[in-house]
């Protein structure tokens, strides 16, 4: 058996029209996400899970989300979630828009540079930083996928512009 541990690294400008507030912009995940989220110290997960900020299906997004570092979606039910923002004074128009959507990843994480960043990253995973509290070997790493020898596995992710 294989260990492994795979995520992606999509990170997307944040604002995508330039000038228009960061606190425009939402993920609209593609279920209800209840589950609390994991944060990380120190590059390593920490061991208490936090509120989810997600209300229903949806994440205003603030640069202080990310004070304390990348969210980390363990238990994430959807497996889509789309970054846009609403235009105008009466909020009735979407202004452009992205959708991940993706397959076989059983974490999200979402984060942007602690201080603020011009980015957003939004990242389909199949695994997550060790635990603060394992002090193990790799094999034994909690959320790690393996791969049976001579077998195949496969994960994918999409990225839709519109």
């Amino acid at each position: 058996m294989l260990p492994a541990s795979l995520g992606g690294h999509p990170a997307f400008n944040w604002p995508l029209v330039p000038g228009l507030p960061k606190e425009a912009y939402t993920l609209t995940f593609g279920k209800t996400e209840p589950a609390p989220i994991r944060r990380l110290k120190d590059g390593l997960m920490r061991r208490q899970p936090e509120p989810n900020p997600v209300k229903g299906r949806t994440l205003a997004l603030l640069e202080e989300l990310f004070d304390d570092d990348a969210m980390v979606f363990d238990q994430i039910a959807s497996t889509s979630v789309l970054f846009t923002a609403t235009l105008g004074p009466a909020a009735a128009t979407q202004g452009p828009a992205i959708e991940i959507s993706w397959r076989g990843f059983r974490e999200l994480g979402v984060w942007s540079k602690v201080g603020g960043a011009p980015f957003l990253c939004i990242e389909p995973w199949h695994g997550f930083a060790s635990p603060a509290e394992f002090d193990g070997e790799f094999a034994d790493k909690p959320g790690l996928m393996y791969i049976a020898s001579g077998s195949r596995k496969s994960l994918s992710y999409r990225i839709r512009v519109s």
